[in-house]
């Protein structure tokens, strides 16, 4: 095998550091009282066949677990449950998504991941502290990987809402952006889309999951965590939908505001024009061509001149730093 693999076996609930090879699996697949966890990292084609020749995985299978484009989805096939679903690290943001499958088998769980930084360490110590769930064999370990991959989707939708709620409270700062705050509205926008392409998704994964733990006589103890699982995963989907909303009604109110400060601007640039109307009105009715300072000289034009360039050069830059223009 040319890929990163990493192996885990439990015998009656103690970890075993022994490493196994895939060529072990069938074996251990046999034994009471074992638990095995294989993990492989970014596979060629040749490691998931090795793999499946040794745990008799189906063609589709195969082919599913090396496309990284493929939807989430749980499907059950004759001996095995295939789930895939897509990572993202605590740290990371919802473009640092990867692909991860895993093949839940009575008595081993197989990860494969395409990329990532898939936290396997928090995974295990989460799965080792607790000695039920690893006396609640493969499920239970099912449930620890999915809940640790929920939890990705969950910081990663609090920091979106943190930035939608800041740019919320922008919306009517003094000076009002109308075009930077469209532009990060925008870009929130296609993150929060990212976001959920993979986490409705889910919703379907984490009711097929808890309507077969809800209908296995022998795991009803399991019930509660995959509830939990459930709840977690309804949550997050459904924050997603509100916030795509939110940013929805910001990008409306933005719009809204952009026209009320064109019509502020509007009934300012009127007032004025009415004002200097006036004046300019009766002089030119009665044709009032009066001596100024300067006048019949050149020294009176250019001082005009001059003066004209320089008041339409000032209202040009305070109507600019008004956005006014």
């Amino acid at each position: 095998m040319t890929c990163q693999r990493r192996t885990r076996v439990w015998r009656s609930g103690e970890l075993d550091p022994s490493e196994v090879s895939l060529h072990d699996l069938p074996e251990l697949l046999a034994q009471d009282g074992t638990l095995t966890w294989v993990d492989l990292v970014d596979p060629e084609h040749a490691d998931v066949c090795e793999l499946a020749a040794a745990i008799n995985l189906d063609e589709h299978t195969v082919e599913d677990a090396l496309t990284q484009h493929e939807r989430p989805k749980a499907v059950r096939f004759k001996s095995y449950f295939f789930i895939t679903c897509f990572t993202v690290a605590k740290a990371a943001d919802e473009s640092d998504l990867h692909r991860m499958s895993i093949i839940v088998l009575p008595r081993a769980v197989v990860t494969v991941r395409l990329g990532g930084n898939f936290p396997v360490d928090d995974v295990e110590d989460a799965f080792a502290d607790d000695p039920s769930l690893i006396r609640m064999g493969a499920k239970s370990l099912l449930h620890t990987i999915l809940d640790t991959v929920v939890d990705g989707y969950y910081d990663v939708t609090t920091r979106i809402d943190e930035q939608v709620d800041a740019l919320e409270d922008s919306l009517f700062a003094e000076q009002h952006a109308g075009p930077a705050i469209a532009r990060e509205a925008y870009a929130l926008h296609k993150r929060i889309g990212r976001m959920r392409r993979v986490v409705l998704p889910m919703r379907e994964v984490a009711t097929m999951l808890l309507r077969r733990v809800t209908t296995d006589d022998e795991q009803h103890e399991l019930l509660p965590f995959y509830q939990d699982l459930y709840d977690h995963t309804m949550r997050v989907a459904e924050w997603s939908e509100s916030l795509r909303d939110t940013l929805q009604s910001v990008q409306d109110t933005n719009l809204a505001l952009g026209d009320a400060s064109l019509n502020i601007i509007m009934k300012k640039l009127t007032s004025w024009a009415a004002i200097i109307a006036v004046p300019t009105l009766i002089t030119g009715w009665y044709g009032q061509n009066v001596p100024y300072p300067g006048f019949g000289q050149h020294s009176g034009f250019w001082f005009s001149t001059a003066l004209m360039a320089v008041l339409v050069v000032g209202l040009y830059g305070v109507f600019k730093r008004k956005n006014w223009l």
